[in-house]
């Protein structure tokens, strides 16, 4: 899958990192020029594109009592089968330049594909899910992958 991204601060709209983040978490970003952010993070926060304009919305769901699907991803297949359509699902572009999966660092060709989901006035984002190819598996042991990687794969170095 992907459990965590690298995108570029350049197009986020300084009021969406104002709602999203704490001022020094800005101020980090903005000295790398970049915005991580994992599904892990006590707030995972992805970037959506929506009619040409970056949008910061939250990843997923790891609420119980929240009434979105507990996870941060969404399989193409249940999308097919109609499983998101009480949520009226958008398909959206997530213009990511890296993942991560399993300690491995990967490229986005053209960033990858979301699904944004609303409800009650709350927006999520998950990122859809296909089958991995031989190369991802090979590199991550993960048997889903998200659309658009690119077979750069660069594993962490173990630091002792």
């Amino acid at each position: 899958m992907c459990g965590g991204v690298v995108y570029n601060l350049e197009r986020v709209p300084e009021e969406d990192l104002h709602n999203f983040y704490s001022d020094e978490q800005i101020l980090f970003f903005k000295k790398k020029g970049m915005i991580s952010s994992f599904f892990w993070d006590k707030r995972p926060i992805l970037p959506v594109e929506k009619e040409n304009k970056i949008h910061l919305v939250d990843w997923g769901n790891r609420n119980k009592k929240a009434p979105f699907p507990q996870t941060g991803w969404a399989r193409k297949e249940t999308i097919k089968t109609g499983r998101w359509k009480w949520l009226n699902p958008r398909e959206v572009k997530i213009p990511v330049e890296k993942g991560y999966e399993k300690k491995v660092w990967f490229d986005f060709k053209n960033g990858t594909d979301g699904l944004l989901v609303e409800k009650d006035g709350d927006k999520r984002v998950y990122i859809i899910t296909e089958n991995s190819d031989k190369k991802y598996l090979k590199e991550t042991g993960h048997d889903r992958m998200p659309p658009g990687q690119k077979s750069n794969f660069n594993k962490e170095k173990k630091t002792n």
